[in-house]
């Protein structure tokens, strides 16, 4: 039996994180304008390597969502979005309580604009860990359900 609730859950979810990733490439797009213009990048990551890293973690793991490889996606996804949370989010979150505040960071609008792309990504991607993982346990399996 098909899981077709569940399933077309993870499919809008995934369909939402191929929307933020296109959010958070426009976000380094702008900050590469904003380097060429000669003004402060928005964060303190090279754009052209975030544009690249960006696409050579995420759309792989989104297309192994969207092609139902539960499992591996919702490890693999899990991991990384943790990995984002910790060595991203969270020391975003505690500059703005150190003495130099968000000053700190390159752009105050970057900082804003990171915490946001990533406030709405990191929730995004557990949810479709936890999606992926809770049907391949109820269908038992590791491949495409379709």
């Amino acid at each position: 039996m098909k899981d077709e609730k569940n399933e077309s859950r993870l499919k809008l979810v995934i369909k939402l994180q191929a929307v933020w990733l296109a959010v958070a490439i426009l976000f380094h797009v702008a900050s590469l304008i904003r380097v060429t213009m000669g003004l402060t990048a928005l964060s303190e990551a090279a754009p052209i390597t975030s544009i690249i890293s960006l696409c050579i973690i995420y759309i792989p793991l989104l297309y192994l969502g969207w092609k139902s490889y539960l499992v591996t996606y919702g490890l693999v996804i899990g991991f990384v979005f943790g990995m984002m949370l910790f060595t991203g989010q969270i020391p975003r979150v505690m500059m703005y309580f150190s003495p130099e505040g968000i000053s700190a960071y390159p752009s105050a609008i970057g900082w804003l604009g990171g915490i946001l792309i990533n406030g709405i990504g990191i929730p995004l991607g557990f949810l479709g860990s936890f999606l992926a993982l809770r049907m391949a346990w109820k269908n038992k399996v590791n491949h495409s359900i379709q």
